[in-house]
């Protein structure tokens, strides 16, 4: 967490509001009705506000909304939400809340929603220190999600918060891994996995590869389950390349061979179909729809940037990208991306 700063009671209500157009007007989806709640207090934590224009060496599908020092990286991080191409394959969370770095390949899932980062931020500063700048910054919408001392009322402490969350508030891939190594750190191998298939199924985190990816490092953590490590790393792969924390040694894990656009085509339907044909000599093919091609073209495209190939960043990919949402018939995500550059 970064340090907490005294919240000021005029944090800037026109880059508020300028923020919640955009949201609306240029990315084309529902405004979450607390994202100016939150805003105030990503200021209250000492993350600056950012413009959500501001999208230079950002993922093409990010909305920027605060700067923030990450001692660990050594630098500053961009936090923001996540505009999905197709928000309602993703019900669980349309609109998450994701970090990264400028010019980074991957992102970084901090929550599901708006909502539930909020919650989760006053429920955390109250076990703490109690109530202070965060609850003071989140106001009425904050008391709407949490009341203080709601963590001991509900039969938790500070040992057990990770408890708290997952049963209260909601979803987060840091605490259901948290959860899952607490498990084998205490030498319960089994415990531990089946935390880690808690947290990859029952859709909580749909398109999101970091779950099956941590399931493979568990099993090479665990040892002895080398193909089981293989196999779920090839399952994270076939996720967006840009939602796993690791992706070279991912890929390394998996034993596919050749570059990224090999890797790539191993992972597609036609590589299937081509060897399912090869077993059974059917030459069946599946038939796919013109938005289908231009989807996998449009994943594609991501995949090889957050591979380290394929133009060699987001900004050097929009243009094509924006194209190929034109042709899937998904015009507003076209016209969003083509607001970055």
């Amino acid at each position: 967490m970064v340090g907490v700063r005294k919240c000021s009671t005029r944090t800037n209500a026109i880059q508020i509001a300028e923020h919640a157009a955009y949201v609306s007007e240029v990315a084309v989806v529902s405004c979450p009705k607390r994202l100016p709640t939150l805003l105030k207090v990503l200021e209250a934590q000492g993350h600056s506000l950012l413009s959500p224009s501001d999208r230079a060496g950002l993922h093409p599908l990010v909305i920027p909304l605060s700067t923030f020092e990450e001692p660990a990286a050594g630098g500053r991080g961009v936090l923001g939400l996540l505009r999905w191409p197709q928000p309602n394959q993703h019900k669980a969370m349309p609109l998450p809340l994701v970090s990264m770095s400028r010019e980074g390949r991957s992102l970084t899932l901090l929550a599901r929603s708006v909502d539930e980062y909020l919650h989760r931020l006053l429920a955390e500063e109250d076990v703490k220190a109690g109530p202070g700048p965060i609850s003071a910054a989140a106001g009425d919408d904050g008391a709407e999600l949490y009341t203080a001392g709601g963590v001991e009322a509900a039969g938790f402490d500070a040992a057990k918060f990770n408890l708290y969350l997952v049963r209260k508030v909601g979803m987060f891939p840091d605490v259901c891994e948290a959860l899952s190594l607490g498990h084998l750190a205490r030498g319960d191998a089994t415990s531990a996995m089946v935390a880690s298939e808690w947290y990859m199924r029952n859709n909580h985190f749909p398109g999101w590869g970091r779950p099956y990816e941590f399931a493979s490092e568990l099993f090479q953590k665990i040892g002895k389950r080398g193909e089981e490590a293989r196999d779920m790393a090839r399952y994270s792969l076939r996720n967006p390349w840009w939602s796993l924390a690791h992706f070279d040694a991912t890929r390394a894990v998996s034993e596919l061979q050749g570059d990224a656009a090999q890797v790539h085509w191993q992972l597609s339907a036609e590589a299937t179909e081509a060897s399912t044909s090869s077993v059974t000599g059917f030459q069946y093919k599946e038939p796919r729809t013109e938005q289908e091609i231009a989807l996998d073209a449009a994943g594609k495209l991501m995949d090889l940037v957050a591979a380290g190939e394929g133009g060699g960043s987001y900004g050097a990919i929009a243009q094509q990208l924006a194209e190929e949402y034109q042709k899937a018939g998904l015009s507003d995500v076209a016209n969003f991306i083509k607001a970055s550059s």
